[in-house]
């Protein structure tokens, strides 16, 4: 008996041992239960359907170059606590990246829940972290805050919260208003990814300034300085971010955390077998100072034969894709090969844009007022419109604008159709080709090519299909287009190689 009660005493020791080991683990060990409900988390759906960007799919190249652990492509990889936390001391930062069981749900958000979100912004942070990296280093404020916007934004400069903030770094109306960001019928500088940035920043050192903690002053980026003030009072005076989170809001005590975990995932980001997808814009991009002109993106896309969804892409803070007339200029930024087009045709730009117009509420293109055009000047002509054609084109051909054969024709928001017959008065002497169509003609036939060797011709710098074809005689923008199937106006690369004979 007493033998008996000596290993059932033992194996009772045994478990209490176990037991309190078991508690006793650090906390970073101890799962965090997925909350059903998390803000943060909600916050990111109710923005994937703000993306007004065409995704491409991650290149081969990069997937090839980046997938050092050869995984496959639907593995979706974990790893232990030691590893996750000997990465984040690794990262180099000023910025303490902390890690606990709190850190640690948002890493599992962004690597094994939120993939293809995590997937788009490695894409878009080739496009914005350059320009946050820039302005963190003019003012010298820590490197690693441009993945505060990840948090805020997924870096979208349209997103608009349930509550109504804005652009990539999410301000409300009155705190923009406070750092000097402009918000009114034409502009919403929330959506700058330049000015909202250097607001955002100013914030940020602000309340660095009085709180003397970035994790702190993080915070209050998130639920206000006020709020901040109230939870030191409320903690004792600690200004420490883990001694005041439980006196925080619940959307803020998981946006320090989400935060850390975002400089994880997007430092880590291969190692979870996360890659980039693109997004379709142009890096190369040049800006336009402009004032006292009334033009709209759409009229800059139809005489450059620039996309319209990349120049809206580049200028998100255009609430009505027109430029606002004003005497102070205004800074567009476009593709190098549209600075280049204004440059060169920047008066006769001046004359058919240089007046304020009154624009019709339903319709930014097409306006009301029929300013100098009521008298058509030259000769009338009649064109019929072929494949490839846009009323910029066409407009260059005749020495017109493309405003006047869209008020001539009735046209709205410049839409043609390959065999609409277009009326154009002109006194310039235009190509063979177009003096065929001069006659009511229902269609006009293109002749193929004359035989004999190819021509080629290599693209240069601020080029068109029109000035191409101009520089080889009895050659048309459709005839080129024939000759290199799939090529488009906008999609012409410097250096690209193009048959034109």
């Amino acid at each position: 008996m007493r033998n008996s009660m000596k290993r059932i005493l033992l194996a009772s020791c045994m478990l209490l041992y176990v037991c309190t080991s078991l508690y006793a683990q650090s906390e970073a060990d101890m799962p965090l239960p997925e909350p059903e409900e998390d803000p943060i988390e909600e916050l990111l759906d109710s923005l994937m359907v703000h993306y007004q960007y065409d995704f491409t799919s991650s290149t081969a190249y990069d997937t090839l170059i980046l997938n050092t652990r050869n995984y496959r492509s639907n593995a979706i990889p974990t790893f232990s606590t030691d590893v996750i936390q000997t990465r984040l001391k690794s990262v180099p930062a000023i910025i303490p990246m902390d890690h606990n069981r709190y850190v640690q749900a948002y890493i599992n958000m962004y690597t094994q829940r939120r993939r293809e979100l995590v997937s788009r912004m490695l894409g878009l942070q080739k496009v914005y972290f350059p320009i946050f990296e820039q302005e963190l280093d003019r003012m010298g404020m820590p490197m690693e805050l441009k993945y505060l916007s990840v948090v805020e934004s997924a870096l979208n400069p349209h997103a608009r919260s349930r509550v109504g903030a804005t652009g990539l770094w999410q301000f409300m109306y009155g705190t923009a208003r406070e750092y000097g960001l402009k918000v009114n019928t034409f502009v919403d500088e929330r959506k700058d990814p330049y000015k909202s940035t250097v607001a955002a920043l100013k914030y940020l050192q602000n309340a660095y300034n009085e709180f003397g903690d970035w994790l702190v002053a993080i915070a209050s980026y998130n639920c206000g300085i006020g709020n901040v003030r109230k939870a030191i009072r409320r903690s004792g005076g600690k200004r420490n971010f883990w001694a005041i989170r439980p006196y925080l809001p619940r959307e803020t005590s998981g946006y320090v955390p989400a935060f850390i975990a975002a400089v994880y995932t997007f430092e880590y980001a291969s190692e979870h077998n996360l890659y980039p997808v693109y997004v379709e814009m142009d890096l190369n991009q040049d800006t336009l100072h402009l004032r006292e002109i009334d033009i709209t993106l759409k009229d800059i896309a139809d005489m450059t034969g620039a996309s319209l969804t990349e120049l809206v892409n580049m200028n998100p803070e255009l609430k009505l894709q027109r430029i606002p007339y004003s005497h102070e200029t205004y800074v567009l930024r476009v593709p190098e090969e549209v600075a280049l087009y204004f440059a060169e045709n920047h008066a006769q730009i001046m004359t058919a844009y240089g007046k304020k117009r009154n624009h019709q509420a339903s319709d930014n293109v097409i306006y009301s007022t029929l300013d100098p055009y009521d008298k058509p000047q030259g000769k009338l002509h009649y064109y019929t419109v072929q494949p490839g054609d846009v009323v910029g084109s066409i407009a260059e051909r005749y020495g017109v604008s493309a405003r006047q054969i869209a008020y001539w024709n009735n046209l709205r928001r410049y839409r043609i159709r390959v065999g609409q017959r277009l009326r154009i008065y002109s006194n310039k002497r235009v190509i063979a080709e177009n003096r065929q169509v001069s006659k009511p003609a229902a269609t006009v036939a293109v002749s193929a090519p004359a035989p004999g060797p190819a021509v080629f011709h290599t693209v240069q710098k601020g080029e068109t299909l029109w000035n191409i074809s101009q520089q080889y005689p009895g050659t048309s923008i459709t005839q080129i287009q024939r000759l290199n199937p799939g090529l488009k106006a906008s999609s012409l690369k410097i250096g690209q190689r193009i048959r034109v004979k």
